[in-house]
Parts: structure tokens; sequence; C-alpha cells
């Protein structure tokens, strides 16, 4: 199993374009510190009077009756108010910017690492029967279950590769620019029942590093299953990406309101929602939502393995 694994990364890193990938990402981290670090508007001294005019403004909003909040808006605004209470009650300027500020935000980037796996996902399977390659794996004294386990392996490492190199070098660019003098810094946000927390930054990015790992594993899934069932690489990488772009846009925008909008996958894939208290529907929960995705998890693996070991070489 180790000598395929390692087949199949070697397949993975000697393509061009897996370096371009990676080229493509410690561009945009640098050109994103370099525009942050031009834009960005230096810390005020005074900023206790801005912080305290924040929550004028939020407070004049909720009493607005002319003009009445959604509940989840209203929640948010209520929630934003008692962070900065605790920023004047704790004396910890939001405004501070540091590398682990940058690290931060630039788990944003996260979203462009899904593409690249879901474009390597959707490539590896598909194109060994658009090129006949299959064959040469086919003839070895392997099954196909474990051809089909070090395909999937080999892309969930490679999206872990791609996880690590942002984080290390977020850090590192983050740092040079911002400075590394940011340990201590505190992340502080309220919970579902309104409550507020305080917690350091490192412990906040890794952590949500750990909720987009979730999503990412599951747009890995899909976009493997799609390989394994479509022969033309090209399709099978366009429809990943398609079902990427239009998956939460739909759930989030068209039907989110219903309540059987909650058993679709992409409606339950960003767990951080809880941590912030802002489920997709008020009758989700953490448990529902872990029950959903191990399901369509599991469902999504039958269907690539079956149609990978069933699928007919010489067609």
């Amino acid at each position: 199993m180790f000598n395929l694994i390692a087949n199949e990364n070697m397949k993975i890193y000697r393509r061009p374009r897996t370096w371009i990938m990676v080229g493509v990402l410690l561009v945009i981290l640098a050109v994103v510190a370099a525009l942050t670090n031009h834009f960005q508007v230096p810390p005020q001294a005074d900023w206790h009077s801005s912080v305290q005019q924040d929550i004028k403004e939020s407070e004049k909003t909720l009493a607005d009756a002319e003009n009445p909040l959604p509940e989840r808006v209203r929640h948010q605004i209520e929630a934003n108010i008692k962070v900065d209470q605790y920023y004047l009650e704790h004396d910890i300027n939001p405004n501070a910017y540091t590398g682990w500020s940058f690290s931060k935000d630039s788990s944003q980037l996260i979203i462009l690492i899904t593409i690249f796996t879901a474009i390597v996902a959707g490539d590896i399977v598909a194109s060994e029967f658009t090129w006949g390659t299959i064959k040469l794996l086919l003839i070895r004294p392997v099954s196909r279950s474990k051809i089909y386990v070090a395909k999937y392996i080999a892309t969930l490492l490679f999206a872990l590769l791609l996880l690590v190199f942002l984080f290390v070098w977020s850090y590192l660019i983050g740092g040079i620019v911002f400075g590394f003098d940011s340990l201590n810094m505190p992340y502080v946000y309220a919970d579902v029942d309104g409550a507020v927390h305080q917690m350091s930054m490192v412990g906040y990015v890794l952590q949500t590093y750990g909720y987009q790992l979730v999503d990412l594993l599951m747009i890995v899934t899909i976009s493997f299953m799609i390989s394994a069932s479509f022969r033309s690489s090209s399709f099978a990488i366009g429809l990943s990406l398609f079902v990427l772009f239009t998956g939460k846009v739909i759930v989030g925008e068209l039907i989110g309101h219903f309540e059987w909008a909650k058993y679709i996958l992409f409606a339950n894939t960003d767990l951080q929602l809880y941590q912030l208290g802002q489920p997709l529907l008020p009758s989700m929960t953490l448990g529902f939502s872990v029950t959903v995705l191990v399901v369509y998890f599991l469902l999504f693996q039958a269907v690539a393995w079956w149609m990978f070991t069933k699928r007919d070489v010489a067609a």
C-alpha cells in the first residue's frame, strides 16, 4: 500500500501544474501582505473612543423601531456590542494588527487550496481512463480497492501539504511584514448564548484550519467520486468546481430558509457557525450536522468505490 501511495504522490508532484499551484499560493500571500501593509490604517492611540462610538451606533441600530432587523442580524449586532464592551473592560486594542492577524485573515485562502485540490481529485482517476494508463496499475498484483484507497489518500496528503504550506508561510510573511511579537495576542468572540470568550490568536487560527478541513474533506470526496464516475478528466474537474462554487450559494441564498434545506450537504459543512451561534436554521445542532456529514461521506465513498471497481477498462 505504501508503494502505491508513493507512486500516486509521484504522479501529482511531477506535474508542472502542481508547482504552479504552490507558486500561485505563495505569490498571492506576498501580494496580500503588501497590500494590507500599504492600506492598513495605523492603530489609533485613543482607540477607546472609536470602540465606544461603535457601541453607540450599534445600540442605535437595535433601537430603530421603524426598521426592524431580522433575528439573525439582531443577534450578530448584540454579540458585536458585547465583544466591544469586552475590549474596553480588558483594555484590548482591537485595531492592533500583527503577524498572527495576517495569518488569521490568510485562512480565507483555504478556498484556493480547496479549488486546487478539487482539480487534482477530479483528475486523478478520470485521467487514467482518458489516457489508458489505468491498465498499467491493474496489471499489478493488487486489488482495485487498494488502488482506489491509494489515490484517495494521495489526494488528501496533497490537500494537507497545501494547508501546512499556507499556515507556515502566512505566519512567516505576516511576521516579516507586521512583526513576530504576537504570540499572546487574544481573539475575542461571543458564543451562541451571548457569552464573551477570549482565546489566543494562535489557537483561533489552528481552530479555523480545523473547521475548514471538514469542508475541504467533503469537497475532495465529492471531486474524487466525480472523477471515478466519468472518463473525461476535463468534465470531472469542471463539474467538481461547479459543485464547489454553487453548492453553498444555492443553500445560503436560495433555499436556506426552508426547513428541509438542513438535510443538504452544504448546509452543514461550516461547523464554525455553531461556535459563533449562527447555524443556518435554529433547529440545527452540531450533532445533527456531524451526522449528516458522516452519512454523505459514506455515501460518496461507496459510490466512488463502486464506480472505480466496476468500471470496464476496455470500453
